[in-house]
């Protein structure tokens, strides 16, 4: 009896022992928070796999202390993520003068670098630390030039309709925006990018419109988001993307259970297989939207990426009147209706190569341009889908939007009345009944 105890004991110090030199040769780590939270989106790691081969290097400069540990805590994801990733500390104390350079406050920062190129970072979220990785990609800095001059949204402009809060979506993933007035530029910059026409209010000069069709011509890449109305001298550049502006506004007759406010106000949630639209889950916002059909026999290839449902409908009359409804012999036409177009062809001189090939010439057309603008973009999915847009543009298909996925009740939101009930019942209530107890059973035994 006694030697089997001997030999438990001894089996139990041996699979210890064995179990520590395990642990401290190989690390296992597992995430088992609410969406994977301790874990790098998939698109994070996406863009980590799009940087060629080579080292990243963090360099933290942060004072020795309890910063260090948080520091590392939350860039731990990435180190877990690639070999490539490399995080080391530094003493601001000890290198002043890299310090003053990089321009580091008393709270640190961290240092991305990568072939040559740096990123300083005080935010160490996933999606700070990604978009510097997303800055950092090669290709060198993409252009997204506006054109501006004919009362288009204009991307300095912080009111409901500017586009300010997408300039800045767009400088987060790497992509600089700037304007272009043709008259006094006299030309399309050659480092252009992306062209973007957004909802121009006055007719384009001929030599203005020559100039848009050349770029296009010789293998540029647009994007084109306007609403229904006039198209301001732009029909023949419509016709050089092979597309067709159809008439009127996309409504949906069940506005009113869907609580939207206005059957101008389209929701989609299902979306067509495009690289656009590949990882886009949520549902996006489009007001007073129109539609598009592509051209028969076009040189570009096309594919839809936005349609709506088939219960809506392109509404030809006004939208003031109290009722509306579907009316096939005065012009309206019956969804699905495609109002979002993916267009790619080869670029002038090459052969023909996959639609999907980030060397095609490209160019999306959106009957659309209020999803954009600062009122909507925070509204759903709407930031991914522009943001997808751009980079599909761009040529970055593996550059695209983190959205970083929040656990499913991390955030409390309850009714005023609600609210108070819970008050009364749980910080008042039941506080004073265990009160009341114990006050009466001390009165109940000093009685005794």
């Amino acid at each position: 009896m006694r030697a089997s105890t001997y030999l438990t004991m001894l089996l139990i110090a041996l699979v210890a022992v064995a179990a520590g030199w395990l642990a401290q040769r190989y690390a296992v780590t597992t995430d088992w928070t609410a969406g994977n939270r301790n874990s790098l989106t998939s698109a994070s790691q996406r863009v980590i796999g799009a940087l060629d081969d080579g080292p990243i290097d963090f360099s933290a400069y942060i004072y020795p202390g309890p910063q260090r540990h948080d520091v590392r805590q939350q860039l731990a994801r990435y180190t877990r993520a690639s070999p490539r990733i490399h995080l080391h500390f530094a003493d601001p104390a000890r290198h002043p003068t890299t310090v003053r350079r990089l321009g580091i406050g008393q709270d640190g920062a961290v240092v991305v670098r990568y072939h040559g190129r740096q990123q300083t970072l005080t935010d160490y979220s996933e999606a700070s630390v990604t978009h510097a990785l997303q800055r950092l990609s090669p290709g060198g800095t993409k252009w997204i030039v506006f054109l501006t001059g004919h009362g288009e949204r204009d991307p300095d402009a912080k009111t409901t309709a500017g586009y300010s809060k997408l300039a800045a979506a767009l400088d987060n993933q790497g992509l600089k925006v700037r304007q272009v007035n043709l008259v006094k530029a006299g030309a399309i910059p050659d480092n252009t990018a992306v062209l973007v026409i957004a909802s121009p209010q006055h007719d384009l000069l001929p030599g203005e419109i020559n100039m848009i069709r050349a770029y296009v011509k010789r293998g540029g890449n647009l994007l084109w988001a306007d609403d229904p109305g006039p198209r301001y001298g732009l029909t023949p550049l419509a016709q050089d993307l092979g597309i067709h502006w159809l008439d009127g506004t996309l409504v949906y007759p069940d506005f009113r259970k869907l609580g939207t406010g206005s059957p101008a106000m389209a929701l989609v949630a299902n979306y067509p297989d495009t690289p656009i639209t590949a990882n886009l889950k949520q549902i996006t916002v489009f007001a007073f939207a129109g539609a598009l059909s592509p051209l028969a026999n076009s040189s570009w290839h096309s594919q839809a990426f936005l349609r709506s449902p088939a219960r809506s409908w392109l509404e030809t009359g006004s939208l003031d009147r109290g009722s509306i409804s579907f009316q096939p012999d005065h012009g309206d036409r019956a969804g699905p209706l495609t109002f979002g177009l993916a267009l790619s062809r080869p670029q002038p001189g090459a052969p023909n190569q996959p639609a999907r090939d980030p060397d095609q010439q490209r160019a999306v057309v959106v009957a659309d341009s209020d999803f954009m603008d600062n009122g909507h973009l925070p509204d759903l999915g709407n930031r991914t889908l522009a943001l997808a847009i751009f980079q599909w543009l761009a040529g970055r298909d593996a550059q695209i939007a983190v959205d970083v996925p929040k656990a499913p009740g991390a955030h409390l939101q309850m009714a005023p009345a609600r609210l108070s009930t819970f008050w009364w019942v749980f910080v008042v209530g039941l506080p004073g009944t265990l009160f009341g107890f114990g006050v009466a059973r001390w009165w109940w035994r000093r009685r005794r």
